[in-house]
Protein backbone atom coordinates (compact mmCIF):
# COMPACT_ATOMS: atom_id res chain seq x y z
CA UNK A 1 0.00 0.00 0.00
CA UNK A 2 1.30 3.21 -0.59
CA UNK A 3 2.05 5.45 2.00
CA UNK A 4 0.25 9.22 2.11
CA UNK A 5 1.41 11.76 4.87
CA UNK A 6 -0.77 14.25 6.78
CA UNK A 7 0.25 17.07 9.31
CA UNK A 8 -2.11 17.04 12.27
CA UNK A 9 -2.58 19.92 13.98
CA UNK A 10 -3.89 20.25 17.53
CA UNK A 11 -5.89 22.61 18.83
CA UNK A 12 -6.34 24.69 15.45
CA UNK A 13 -10.09 24.51 15.73
CA UNK A 14 -10.32 26.24 18.57
CA UNK A 15 -11.90 29.44 18.23
CA UNK A 16 -9.40 32.62 17.41
CA UNK A 17 -6.61 30.21 16.24
CA UNK A 18 -8.55 29.15 12.81
CA UNK A 19 -5.46 30.87 10.71
CA UNK A 20 -3.05 28.36 11.74
CA UNK A 21 -4.73 25.93 9.04
CA UNK A 22 -3.33 28.91 6.56
CA UNK A 23 -0.22 28.95 8.16
CA UNK A 24 0.40 25.11 8.08
CA UNK A 25 -0.70 25.54 4.60
CA UNK A 26 1.52 28.06 3.48
CA UNK A 27 4.59 25.44 5.58
CA UNK A 28 3.96 22.45 4.00
CA UNK A 29 2.46 20.77 0.83
CA UNK A 30 0.31 18.20 2.51
CA UNK A 31 -3.30 17.75 3.93
CA UNK A 32 -4.12 19.32 7.30
CA UNK A 33 -6.01 17.26 9.90
CA UNK A 34 -7.47 18.28 13.18
CA UNK A 35 -8.77 15.76 15.51
CA UNK A 36 -12.48 15.92 17.59
CA UNK A 37 -14.12 13.25 19.97
CA UNK A 38 -16.99 12.86 17.48
CA UNK A 39 -15.67 14.48 14.42
CA UNK A 40 -19.51 13.78 12.98
CA UNK A 41 -21.44 16.10 15.09
CA UNK A 42 -18.66 17.85 15.46
CA UNK A 43 -17.13 18.64 11.80
CA UNK A 44 -15.20 21.05 11.24
CA UNK A 45 -14.98 21.89 7.16
CA UNK A 46 -11.81 23.57 7.21
CA UNK A 47 -9.43 20.53 7.61
CA UNK A 48 -9.03 18.39 4.76
CA UNK A 49 -9.87 15.27 7.32
CA UNK A 50 -10.59 14.58 11.12
CA UNK A 51 -9.64 12.13 13.53
CA UNK A 52 -12.39 11.05 15.43
CA UNK A 53 -9.88 11.20 19.10
CA UNK A 54 -9.60 13.87 22.11
CA UNK A 55 -6.59 15.77 21.50
CA UNK A 56 -6.07 15.87 24.86
CA UNK A 57 -5.41 12.01 25.09
CA UNK A 58 -2.09 10.45 23.92
CA UNK A 59 -3.64 7.25 23.83
CA UNK A 60 -6.99 8.50 22.09
CA UNK A 61 -4.99 9.97 19.68
CA UNK A 62 -2.57 7.11 18.82
CA UNK A 63 -5.40 4.63 18.55
CA UNK A 64 -7.03 6.79 15.99
CA UNK A 65 -3.99 7.35 14.15
CA UNK A 66 -2.90 3.42 13.84
CA UNK A 67 -6.48 3.29 12.58
CA UNK A 68 -5.63 5.50 9.89
CA UNK A 69 -2.04 3.74 9.07
CA UNK A 70 -4.24 0.74 7.93
CA UNK A 71 -5.44 2.87 5.51
CA UNK A 72 -1.86 4.17 4.47
CA UNK A 73 -2.20 7.27 5.66
CA UNK A 74 0.75 8.51 8.65
CA UNK A 75 1.81 11.76 10.33
CA UNK A 76 4.57 13.69 9.26
CA UNK A 77 4.51 15.68 12.17
CA UNK A 78 1.39 16.58 15.15
CA UNK A 79 2.13 20.17 16.46
CA UNK A 80 0.52 21.66 19.25
CA UNK A 81 -1.21 24.70 19.24
CA UNK A 82 -2.81 25.31 22.83
CA UNK A 83 -2.02 24.46 26.24
CA UNK A 84 -4.06 21.50 26.62
CA UNK A 85 -2.37 19.79 23.53
CA UNK A 86 1.34 20.43 24.25
CA UNK A 87 1.68 17.03 26.58
CA UNK A 88 -0.63 14.89 23.95
CA UNK A 89 1.59 16.15 20.97
CA UNK A 90 4.51 15.47 22.00
CA UNK A 91 3.81 11.89 23.45
CA UNK A 92 2.72 10.96 20.11
CA UNK A 93 5.39 12.80 18.19
CA UNK A 94 7.54 10.99 20.44
CA UNK A 95 5.68 7.47 20.67
CA UNK A 96 6.01 7.31 16.70
CA UNK A 97 9.40 8.72 16.59
CA UNK A 98 8.70 12.02 14.85
CA UNK A 99 10.41 14.37 17.06
CA UNK A 100 8.92 16.87 19.13
CA UNK A 101 9.90 18.53 21.94
CA UNK A 102 11.93 16.71 25.30
CA UNK A 103 9.68 15.32 28.13
CA UNK A 104 11.43 18.06 30.58
CA UNK A 105 10.37 21.12 27.97
CA UNK A 106 7.01 19.83 28.04
CA UNK A 107 7.06 19.55 31.98
CA UNK A 108 8.92 23.11 32.36
CA UNK A 109 6.10 24.40 30.23
CA UNK A 110 2.92 22.90 31.86
CA UNK A 111 3.94 22.99 35.31
CA UNK A 112 4.68 26.54 36.75
CA UNK A 113 6.39 25.66 39.57
CA UNK A 114 8.76 23.62 37.97
CA UNK A 115 9.13 26.66 35.13
CA UNK A 116 9.57 28.84 37.58
CA UNK A 117 12.58 26.54 39.65
CA UNK A 118 14.44 26.33 36.11
CA UNK A 119 13.92 30.00 35.54
CA UNK A 120 15.77 30.83 38.33
CA UNK A 121 18.39 28.10 38.32
CA UNK A 122 19.35 29.41 35.43
CA UNK A 123 19.41 33.16 36.35
CA UNK A 124 16.12 33.85 34.74
CA UNK A 125 14.43 37.11 36.65
CA UNK A 126 10.77 35.46 37.71
CA UNK A 127 9.05 35.71 41.06
CA UNK A 128 9.68 33.68 44.07
CA UNK A 129 6.83 31.06 44.63
CA UNK A 130 5.93 28.14 46.56
CA UNK A 131 3.43 24.94 45.78
CA UNK A 132 0.65 24.07 48.38
CA UNK A 133 -1.95 21.77 48.79
CA UNK A 134 -3.33 22.66 51.52
CA UNK A 135 -4.82 26.11 53.46
CA UNK A 136 -2.09 25.32 56.36
CA UNK A 137 0.65 25.17 53.25
CA UNK A 138 -0.94 28.52 51.52
CA UNK A 139 -0.06 30.36 55.25
CA UNK A 140 3.13 29.22 55.66
CA UNK A 141 3.89 30.06 51.75
CA UNK A 142 2.33 33.44 53.07
CA UNK A 143 4.65 34.08 55.77
CA UNK A 144 8.00 32.75 53.46
CA UNK A 145 7.13 34.88 50.79
CA UNK A 146 5.21 38.20 52.30
CA UNK A 147 1.92 39.65 51.38
CA UNK A 148 0.57 40.79 48.38
CA UNK A 149 0.58 37.39 46.52
CA UNK A 150 -0.74 35.87 43.42
CA UNK A 151 -2.45 32.52 43.88
CA UNK A 152 -3.10 30.51 41.22
CA UNK A 153 -3.53 26.57 39.81
CA UNK A 154 0.40 25.29 38.63
CA UNK A 155 -0.93 23.64 36.11
CA UNK A 156 -4.40 25.69 33.83
CA UNK A 157 -4.46 29.11 31.96
CA UNK A 158 -6.48 32.04 30.62
CA UNK A 159 -6.14 33.90 33.95
CA UNK A 160 -8.22 31.24 35.26
CA UNK A 161 -8.00 30.79 38.99
CA UNK A 162 -5.56 33.72 39.16
CA UNK A 163 -6.08 36.02 41.96
CA UNK A 164 -4.79 38.78 43.90
CA UNK A 165 -4.16 38.67 48.03
CA UNK A 166 -3.10 41.46 49.99
CA UNK A 167 -4.14 39.58 53.19
CA UNK A 168 -3.93 36.04 55.02
CA UNK A 169 -7.89 36.22 55.05
CA UNK A 170 -7.98 37.23 51.35
CA UNK A 171 -5.31 34.20 50.56
CA UNK A 172 -7.42 32.04 52.19
CA UNK A 173 -11.06 33.20 50.01
CA UNK A 174 -8.50 33.51 47.15
CA UNK A 175 -7.57 29.86 47.23
CA UNK A 176 -11.24 28.81 47.65
CA UNK A 177 -11.67 31.01 44.57
CA UNK A 178 -8.60 28.76 42.21
CA UNK A 179 -10.12 25.87 43.61
CA UNK A 180 -13.93 26.33 42.59
CA UNK A 181 -12.83 27.09 39.19
CA UNK A 182 -10.49 24.13 39.03
CA UNK A 183 -13.97 22.22 39.99
CA UNK A 184 -15.66 23.78 37.15
CA UNK A 185 -13.56 24.00 34.41
CA UNK A 186 -10.61 21.13 35.29
CA UNK A 187 -12.12 17.79 33.48
CA UNK A 188 -12.83 19.91 30.65
CA UNK A 189 -9.51 20.59 29.74
CA UNK A 190 -7.95 17.20 31.44
CA UNK A 191 -5.57 18.73 33.71
CA UNK A 192 -5.14 17.81 37.82
CA UNK A 193 -5.56 21.24 39.50
CA UNK A 194 -4.41 19.29 42.71
CA UNK A 195 -1.69 22.05 43.61
CA UNK A 196 -1.13 25.25 44.09
CA UNK A 197 0.92 28.57 43.34
CA UNK A 198 1.55 30.73 46.13
CA UNK A 199 3.40 33.69 44.13
CA UNK A 200 5.29 37.13 44.87
CA UNK A 201 3.82 39.48 43.25
CA UNK A 202 5.35 42.52 40.96
CA UNK A 203 3.15 45.36 41.54
CA UNK A 204 2.73 46.79 38.11
CA UNK A 205 -0.30 46.93 35.28
CA UNK A 206 2.88 47.30 32.76
CA UNK A 207 2.45 44.15 30.74
CA UNK A 208 3.71 42.67 27.44
CA UNK A 209 4.05 39.29 25.99
CA UNK A 210 6.67 38.12 23.62
CA UNK A 211 6.46 35.82 20.87
CA UNK A 212 9.41 33.94 20.33
CA UNK A 213 10.55 31.47 17.99
CA UNK A 214 12.48 28.61 18.83
CA UNK A 215 15.30 26.26 17.88
CA UNK A 216 17.69 24.24 19.40
CA UNK A 217 20.17 26.31 21.37
CA UNK A 218 18.68 29.72 20.16
CA UNK A 219 15.56 31.81 20.13
CA UNK A 220 14.65 35.03 18.04
CA UNK A 221 11.86 37.37 18.96
CA UNK A 222 9.24 37.64 16.48
CA UNK A 223 6.76 40.26 17.99
CA UNK A 224 5.82 41.97 21.34
CA UNK A 225 2.39 42.26 22.27
CA UNK A 226 1.05 44.91 24.41
CA UNK A 227 -1.13 43.61 27.14
CA UNK A 228 -3.83 45.14 29.11
CA UNK A 229 -5.25 43.50 32.11
CA UNK A 230 -8.76 44.13 34.29
CA UNK A 231 -8.62 45.41 37.59
CA UNK A 232 -7.75 44.18 40.87
CA UNK A 233 -7.76 41.29 42.33
CA UNK A 234 -8.16 39.32 39.24
CA UNK A 235 -5.94 39.81 36.17
CA UNK A 236 -7.78 38.75 33.44
CA UNK A 237 -6.69 40.11 29.47
CA UNK A 238 -9.12 42.82 28.21
CA UNK A 239 -6.99 43.54 25.29
CA UNK A 240 -3.85 42.58 23.23
CA UNK A 241 -2.21 45.28 20.93
CA UNK A 242 0.71 44.47 17.89
CA UNK A 243 3.48 45.88 17.78
CA UNK A 244 3.95 47.04 21.35
CA UNK A 245 5.36 50.19 21.89
CA UNK A 246 8.38 48.08 23.57
CA UNK A 247 9.35 46.21 20.27
CA UNK A 248 13.02 45.91 19.84
CA UNK A 249 14.05 46.60 23.56
CA UNK A 250 16.92 44.31 24.36
CA UNK A 251 16.44 44.18 27.50
CA UNK A 252 13.53 42.46 27.24
CA UNK A 253 14.19 40.96 23.96
CA UNK A 254 17.56 38.78 25.84
CA UNK A 255 15.12 38.03 28.54
CA UNK A 256 13.09 36.50 26.51
CA UNK A 257 15.39 34.27 24.71
CA UNK A 258 17.08 33.19 27.73
CA UNK A 259 14.06 32.18 29.07
CA UNK A 260 12.82 30.16 26.50
CA UNK A 261 16.43 28.40 26.27
CA UNK A 262 16.75 27.81 29.81
CA UNK A 263 13.12 25.80 29.78
CA UNK A 264 14.30 23.80 26.58
CA UNK A 265 11.60 24.50 24.32
CA UNK A 266 14.03 23.77 20.76
CA UNK A 267 11.10 23.85 18.45
CA UNK A 268 8.24 25.87 17.55
CA UNK A 269 6.64 29.40 18.59
CA UNK A 270 6.78 29.95 22.76
CA UNK A 271 4.68 32.73 24.58
CA UNK A 272 6.53 34.46 27.41
CA UNK A 273 4.52 37.04 29.43
CA UNK A 274 6.37 39.68 30.98
CA UNK A 275 5.42 42.14 33.49
CA UNK A 276 7.73 45.31 34.47
CA UNK A 277 7.71 46.76 38.04
CA UNK A 278 7.78 49.76 38.83
CA UNK A 279 11.48 50.39 38.90
CA UNK A 280 10.88 49.15 35.48
CA UNK A 281 12.26 45.82 36.06
CA UNK A 282 11.35 43.21 33.77
CA UNK A 283 10.24 39.77 35.48
CA UNK A 284 9.19 36.58 33.33
CA UNK A 285 5.73 35.57 34.84
CA UNK A 286 5.17 32.64 32.41
CA UNK A 287 6.27 30.82 29.16
CA UNK A 288 4.06 28.80 27.07
CA UNK A 289 5.21 26.29 24.46
CA UNK A 290 2.72 27.34 21.70
CA UNK A 291 1.55 30.15 19.72
CA UNK A 292 0.09 33.22 21.80
CA UNK A 293 -3.94 32.74 22.30
CA UNK A 294 -7.07 35.30 22.20
CA UNK A 295 -6.46 35.83 18.77
CA UNK A 296 -2.99 37.56 19.37
CA UNK A 297 -1.02 35.59 16.13
CA UNK A 298 -4.10 37.00 14.21
CA UNK A 299 -2.95 40.65 15.05
CA UNK A 300 0.97 39.60 14.49
CA UNK A 301 -0.06 38.95 11.36
CA UNK A 302 -2.52 41.99 10.76
CA UNK A 303 0.72 43.81 12.19
CA UNK A 304 3.24 42.33 10.31
CA UNK A 305 1.54 40.72 6.93
CA UNK A 306 3.42 37.28 7.92
CA UNK A 307 1.26 34.31 9.33
CA UNK A 308 3.08 33.10 12.64
CA UNK A 309 1.96 29.73 11.97
CA UNK A 310 3.65 29.43 9.52
CA UNK A 311 6.82 29.33 11.51
CA UNK A 312 5.41 27.29 14.29
CA UNK A 313 4.64 24.38 12.17
CA UNK A 314 7.75 24.87 9.76
CA UNK A 315 9.63 24.79 13.02
CA UNK A 316 8.55 21.17 13.78
CA UNK A 317 8.85 20.25 10.51
CA UNK A 318 12.77 21.06 11.07
CA UNK A 319 12.80 24.35 8.92
CA UNK A 320 14.98 27.17 9.53
CA UNK A 321 12.91 29.93 9.70
CA UNK A 322 15.07 32.39 11.69
CA UNK A 323 16.04 34.91 8.75
CA UNK A 324 12.14 35.10 8.02
CA UNK A 325 11.74 36.06 11.68
CA UNK A 326 15.00 38.57 11.72
CA UNK A 327 13.29 40.03 8.55
CA UNK A 328 9.87 41.25 9.95
CA UNK A 329 9.18 44.60 10.41
CA UNK A 330 5.46 45.70 11.20
CA UNK A 331 3.67 47.85 9.04
CA UNK A 332 0.47 48.47 11.05
CA UNK A 333 -0.56 48.16 14.52
CA UNK A 334 -3.38 45.43 15.40
CA UNK A 335 -5.61 45.09 18.23
CA UNK A 336 -7.58 42.49 19.40
CA UNK A 337 -10.49 43.82 22.72
CA UNK A 338 -12.99 41.73 24.52
CA UNK A 339 -16.48 43.63 25.25
CA UNK A 340 -17.77 43.37 28.94
CA UNK A 341 -21.29 44.23 29.81
CA UNK A 342 -22.34 46.13 32.73
CA UNK A 343 -22.39 43.77 35.82
CA UNK A 344 -26.45 42.45 35.87
CA UNK A 345 -28.45 40.40 34.07
CA UNK A 346 -28.18 41.21 29.88
CA UNK A 347 -31.63 42.60 29.04
CA UNK A 348 -31.15 43.75 25.28
CA UNK A 349 -28.60 43.60 22.73
CA UNK A 350 -28.37 46.71 20.25
CA UNK A 351 -26.10 45.68 17.03
CA UNK A 352 -26.63 47.18 13.47
CA UNK A 353 -25.37 50.43 14.23
CA UNK A 354 -22.24 52.18 12.72
CA UNK A 355 -18.90 51.13 13.89
CA UNK A 356 -15.74 53.22 13.88
CA UNK A 357 -13.62 52.92 10.87
CA UNK A 358 -10.87 51.27 12.92
CA UNK A 359 -12.76 48.31 13.54
CA UNK A 360 -11.74 44.81 11.43
CA UNK A 361 -14.23 42.10 12.75
CA UNK A 362 -16.53 42.26 15.87
CA UNK A 363 -18.22 39.58 17.56
CA UNK A 364 -20.88 39.43 20.22
CA UNK A 365 -21.04 36.24 22.18
CA UNK A 366 -23.09 37.28 24.79
CA UNK A 367 -27.32 36.58 24.31
CA UNK A 368 -30.45 38.21 25.85
CA UNK A 369 -30.70 36.64 29.15
CA UNK A 370 -27.18 35.89 30.20
CA UNK A 371 -25.90 37.28 33.55
CA UNK A 372 -22.47 39.76 33.27
CA UNK A 373 -20.15 39.99 36.07
CA UNK A 374 -16.61 41.44 36.75
CA UNK A 375 -13.96 40.50 34.58
CA UNK A 376 -12.14 37.44 36.02
CA UNK A 377 -10.55 35.24 33.38
CA UNK A 378 -11.78 34.09 29.53
CA UNK A 379 -14.95 33.10 30.81
CA UNK A 380 -16.23 36.68 31.68
CA UNK A 381 -16.22 38.29 28.24
CA UNK A 382 -19.72 38.79 26.19
CA UNK A 383 -17.73 39.02 22.91
CA UNK A 384 -14.35 40.96 20.92
CA UNK A 385 -13.68 43.82 18.79
CA UNK A 386 -10.65 43.63 16.29
CA UNK A 387 -8.90 47.31 16.08
CA UNK A 388 -6.34 48.52 13.43
CA UNK A 389 -4.41 51.66 12.71
CA UNK A 390 -2.39 52.85 9.73
CA UNK A 391 0.45 54.06 12.38
CA UNK A 392 2.50 52.30 14.82
CA UNK A 393 2.62 54.07 18.47
CA UNK A 394 5.36 55.43 19.90
CA UNK A 395 4.01 54.45 23.62
CA UNK A 396 1.06 53.00 25.34
CA UNK A 397 -2.09 53.68 24.33
CA UNK A 398 -5.68 53.01 26.27
CA UNK A 399 -7.61 52.96 22.69
CA UNK A 400 -8.27 49.07 22.48
CA UNK A 401 -9.73 49.32 25.85
CA UNK A 402 -11.74 52.33 25.26
CA UNK A 403 -12.80 51.90 22.07
CA UNK A 404 -14.21 48.45 23.80
CA UNK A 405 -16.19 50.04 26.31
CA UNK A 406 -17.92 52.44 24.03
CA UNK A 407 -18.78 49.77 21.94
CA UNK A 408 -20.12 47.83 24.83
CA UNK A 409 -21.65 50.24 26.58
CA UNK A 410 -23.36 51.04 22.84
CA UNK A 411 -24.50 47.25 22.06
CA UNK A 412 -25.46 45.79 25.59
CA UNK A 413 -28.38 46.86 27.89
CA UNK A 414 -28.40 45.03 31.75
CA UNK A 415 -30.95 45.67 34.21
CA UNK A 416 -28.04 47.84 35.99
CA UNK A 417 -28.76 50.47 32.77
CA UNK A 418 -31.96 49.98 31.41
CA UNK A 419 -34.02 51.86 33.68
CA UNK A 420 -31.71 54.98 33.08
Amino acid sequence: MQQKQYLLLLGADQYLRERAFSGAKQAVDLPVWAAAEDPVRKLNRTFDNMLAADPKDPESLLRAIRAQAARGWHPRIVVPLNDWTVDSANAVNRTLGLGGLDATAVTNARNKYAMKQTLLAAGVRTPRSQLVQSEEELLDAVESIGLPVVIKPYDFGGSGGVVLATTREEAIAGLAESRAVIERYGSSFNILGDKYLVEQFVDSDDEVSVEVLCGAGRAQVLAVTEKYLSPRPWFAEVAHLVPSHRTGDPVLTDLAVRACTALGIDRGLAHVEVKFGADGTAWVIEVAARPGGDGIMDQVERAYGLNPYRLHVGSYLGSDLFDVVGGAEPIRTSAIAFLKASPGRIQDIVDGKPLPPEVRSINISAKRGDFSQAAQNWSTREGLVELEWDELFREKTALPVTMAKELSDQIFVTEETAGE
